[in-house]
């Protein structure tokens, strides 16, 4: 316990350095959107890109991992949107939608990533399983994107929003990119490799401290204003921090996951409450408040729940 506890202590306190540098002003009061967007359009695409250009065929090899955390995503999305429906919380079909996406929605990057980083220290294949896991909940965000836009969601139509959306993603761009160099099997020259390795080693700092300076700043800001619903906190919760590792356990297991890649699926469906889904909440005006109190609220947990999770896959 003492060991995995002390691979995990830098995750911690980053995040505790970025709480204590939103309370004390050490940071301009939008310092967590600009680390988010350096993260978002330089480091997270910097670190993807050599991921996959460096890959070897074996690395992607891995169907049973794939298969199971799919089954993990979409059979907790599915399976909530009716629990939430006949608890009688007082949602409409948006809004049942939108919990059910913050309890199946893994923050598998800008938590996850360190969290592996930091368990499983020089391994390659730790940033491979963020970016896998990250791609198969492009789905989620699509499903999700369509019902709020076509049930009374102001916004574009969803066809032209997503197109728009992944031609200028820098990630799907570090991704299309990589694919091409893994593809071709040119090795990646020097003169790109060195900046992007760069940004890539600022991923794990940055993104631990943007989620301090998160969690600081909305529990300051948490007044009366902002009312969620505790029945419905708990849902997501127990589905999120509880359910769904459990059911990556179950899949991943079945699909005869190999050790180490089951035990950071499981990992990676303990993390907590994505931003992305946040933000979609919160654009939307769709259950705004609990979304942003589940982050809260999940992150936390997290803080407890994953060195003891850690202890006993690893």
């Amino acid at each position: 316990m003492w060991d995995v506890f002390l691979l995990l202590l830098p995750v911690f306190v980053l995040i505790f350095l970025g709480m204590l540098a939103e309370r004390f002003q050490l940071v301009p009061p939008f310092g967590s959107t600009t680390l988010n967007q350096f993260l978002v359009n330089l480091g997270l695409p910097a670190l993807i890109f050599l991921s996959i250009a460096e890959c070897r065929p074996e690395d992607l090899d891995h169907e049973a991992f794939l298969a199971g955390f799919a089954v993990c995503l979409f059979v907790t999305f599915g399976a909530l949107i009716p629990v939430f429906h006949f608890l009688k919380f007082d949602t409409n079909y948006r809004e049942e939608v939108v919990l059910s996406m913050l309890a199946s929605f893994p923050n598998v990057v800008l938590v996850g990533l360190p969290v592996l980083m930091a368990l499983y220290p020089g391994s390659p294949v730790v940033v491979l399983a963020s970016t896998l896991t990250n791609i198969l909940e492009i789905p989620m965000v699509l499903i999700t994107l369509f019902i709020l836009v076509n049930n009374g969601a102001r916004g574009r139509h969803p066809i032209r929003t997503i197109a728009l959306a992944l031609v200028t993603n820098p990630v799907v761009l570090a991704t299309l990119g990589g694919a091409a160099f893994y593809a071709s099997g040119t090795p990646v020259p020097a003169v790109i490799e060195s900046p992007c390795r760069a940004l890539g080693n600022s991923v794990m700092p940055c993104a631990l401290v943007s989620l301090g300076i998160v969690i600081s700043a909305r529990l300051r800001n948490h007044g009366d204003n902002s009312v969620f619903h505790p029945g419905r906190q708990a849902v997501i919760l127990i589905g999120k921090q509880i359910v769904q590792p459990v059911i990556a356990f179950i899949a991943l297991t079945a699909f005869h996951t190999e050790p180490m890649w089951r035990s950071m699926g499981v990992l990676l469906a303990a993390m907590p409450v994505g931003t992305l889904a946040y933000a979609m909440s919160d654009s939307y005006k769709v259950a705004s408040n609990d979304a942003s109190a589940a982050v809260i609220m999940s992150t936390l947990v997290s803080l407890l729940l994953i060195p003891v999770l850690a202890l006993v896959v690893k």
